[in-house]
Formats: C-alpha cells, sequence, structure tokens
C-alpha cells in the first residue's frame, strides 16, 4: 500500500489537532479546575460585596460595626459550592475580619498591583476590612 501525500497531511493535520487541545487542557488544568477557579473569584466578589454593605450599614448606623452577619446577608453571601456562610468578626472600634475557604490559590500573574489585598492561597483566609476606609477593588470577572 502507497501512502499518498494527502494521507500524510491528514495524519499530521490530525496529530496537530490532538497536541493542541492536549496543550489546551494542560495550560488551563481541565474543566473541574476551572471550575474550582471560577468558585474562588464567586467568593472574591462575595467578599467585596459583603465588605461594602458592612461598610454602608456601620456608616447608617452612628460608626457602629453590626455584631453578626444577617441571614439575609449569610444566604445572600454564602459559599457558591457549600452554601456555608461566610464567617464575620469584629476587633472593635472599627475593624472587622471576613473569611472563606478557598479551593485554589489566586492566580499570581493576574492579581499583581491593584488586586493584591484579594490573594489568597488554597484554603482558608482572612482579609481584615477597616470600617472607615473604601473597601479595595476586586477584580471583575466578565463571565459573571
Amino acid at each position: 500500500m502507497r501512502v499518498n501525500r494527502d494521507s500524510i497531511a491528514a495524519i499530521l493535520a490530525i496529530a496537530a489537532f490532538v497536541i493542541v487541545v492536549s496543550l489546551g487542557f494542560w495550560k488551563t488544568h481541565g474543566p473541574s479546575a476551572q471550575r474550582l477557579i471560577r468558585a474562588d473569584e464567586k467568593r472574591v466578589q462575595n467578599l467585596s460585596r459583603l465588605a461594602n454593605e458592612i461598610n454602608n450599614q456601620c456608616n447608617q448606623h452612628d460608626k457602629q460595626l453590626p455584631e453578626r452577619l444577617s441571614d439575609a446577608q449569610k444566604t445572600k453571601y454564602a459559599d457558591p459550592v457549600t452554601g456555608k456562610p461566610l464567617e464575620y468578626a469584629t476587633k472593635p472600634p472599627s475593624h472587622y475580619m471576613l473569611c472563606t475557604t478557598f479551593a485554589t490559590g489566586s492566580p499570581k500573574e493576574e492579581l499583581k498591583g491593584t488586586f493584591d489585598f484579594w490573594t489568597h492561597p488554597a484554603g482558608s483566609k482572612c482579609f481584615e476590612f477597616h470600617a472607615g476606609d473604601p473597601v479595595p477593588q476586586a477584580p471583575y470577572f466578565f463571565y459573571y
């Protein structure tokens, strides 16, 4: 059987396709890893929004931090995977902490500069806020 030029081109095209798809999965770590990353991005957005809400509450109530999160806040800002509410702790007079557990570490190359505050390892992480200061800008992810 003689191999012609079209057969060789087809084999090379298939090989190139397989290599490109394999490299894509290697670089992005596949769909399951991407789901974890997206959940972590949602956790950061929840932390940022809740911190802004707490700051607004504090400003409306004579600079008093709320003692605990409301049931509505616990539900609205719950972990996107487990449904567990964010942890909230006050440090009088005007500091508070919000904690959650991340599935992955933050990507180093994406959070340089403006978003350094939101850098986190995989696992539990607490962020400290001052009720009188603006909440650091969280990265915006266009697909939410």
